[in-house]
């Protein structure tokens, strides 16, 4: 088997919660040494939840150290000559009150990557306004209830905030290797969740800004949506505009008098046919629809529980179920969607105790020399 793509890269992450895990997650998973550097008491907050640890965790050691302390901060500065990456997760002004901010890593070695993840970025009037996910997708445009319904809203279950700025995270990371191993120096990266959902969010801010059409999102087509089956399960339809789709589907339910009907047409008569697709969907079990509609080519998807999902016989021909011999049973993860070469990458072992790596990992700093990529 080939060697991971980011062995013998070192990332230390002060970076805690959702996004800055979920990117050294990834990065991990790539073949990175990731080592947590965690507060002695308690850790990072996310442990008092488990499963959200466990999740965002594996593939990483743990070490404990008091930056307030002249003791922990120096253990921090050794880490510091050992490694590639520095992430940082805290409020903008938090590093630098510790004396670990990026002018002084960075001038005690220039090839270091140093990123920091926060709410809205390290600069602007909101730089020092505290934001959790939910606030950040308001902000960003994407939540919208009518005044009056708030107490019925539907919040989101997702924390797109979080993920969508350890992507970039990520990427960042990524590229500012690749940019060292030409011009032989580190980079500064701000990173905001903030700036990450409006990114995202493009599809409907240039069309408002240009005086553009936007395209419905949710499509408008009545062959895009979530129905209800005989047997009482649920599937999606995701027809979005495809009228080769909708004349089969109509073919398939006996709904002829509408399988002619254009894109632009249905859309306008969406109300009118909705209940009639609705009872012809009802009326049919769901194992049948299923079997029809792959055969036909119509997209459309089941709607599945997360049991329902991991047992999914697509999520394990992808082999996206890794299994391994944990500390003290056997565990399954969700390995990262990237394949290099058929190389799936490992999981090496599980997430770490708190402090569990700092012995050996200090141990081994005394005893190695530093890398040719110090400076």
């Amino acid at each position: 088997m080939a060697a991971l793509p980011l062995v013998g890269i070192r990332i230390l992450s002060l970076a805690e919660q959702y996004p800055g895990p979920f990117a050294t997650m990834l990065l991990a998973d790539l073949g990175a040494d990731v080592i947590l550097v965690e507060r002695p008491d308690g850790g990072d907050p996310s442990r008092r939840f488990a499963g959200l640890f466990t999740s965002l965790n594996r593939n990483k050691r743990s070490v404990a150290l008091d930056l307030k302390s002249e003791a922990g901060r120096a253990q921090f500065l050794e880490l510091v000559d050992s490694a590639d990456v520095v992430i940082e997760g805290y409020r903008p002004g938090v590093m630098a009150r510790l004396k670990l901010d990026a002018d002084l890593l960075r001038a005690r070695k220039p090839g270091l990557i140093y990123m920091s993840i926060s709410s809205f970025g390290q600069t602007g009037p909101m730089a020092a306004v505290a934001g959790h996910d939910l606030s950040i997708q308001a902000s960003a445009g994407m939540i919208k209830v009518p005044l009056g319904q708030e107490a019925n809203a539907n919040l989101p279950v997702l924390p797109l905030a979080d993920i969508s700025s350890a992507m970039f995270a990520a990427l960042g990371v990524v590229t500012a290797l690749f940019g060292r191993t030409r011009s032989g120096h580190g980079s500064q990266i701000d990173v905001s969740m903030f700036d990450s959902l409006v990114c995202w969010m493009t599809p409907f801010l240039v069309p408002a800004m240009n005086a553009l059409e936007v395209r419905p999102l949710p499509p408008e087509d009545p062959g895009y949506g979530l129905f209800a089956t005989a047997d009482g399960r649920q599937i999606t339809l995701s027809i979005a505009g495809e009228d080769h789709m909708w004349r089969a589907l109509c073919d398939l339910l006996g709904l002829k008098q509408y399988s002619a009907l254009t894109e632009q047409q249905r859309n306008h008569r969406a109300r009118e046919i909705d209940p009639y697709l609705r009872a012809a969907i009802a009326s049919c079990h769901f194992d049948w629809l299923c079997q029809h509609l792959e055969t036909e080519r119509i997209a459309f998807g089941p709607v599945c529980d997360v049991d329902q999902v991991v047992e999914d016989a697509q999520v394990k021909a992808r082999n996206m179920v890794v299994e391994f011999d944990g500390k003290s049973k056997r565990e399954r993860f969700i390995r990262q969607p990237l394949i290099f070469d058929g190389n799936i990458g490992t999981i090496r072992h599980s997430a770490p105790d708190l402090g569990e790596h700092g012995p050996a990992i200090f141990e081994a700093l005394s005893a190695e020399e530093l890398p040719d990529n110090v400076r």
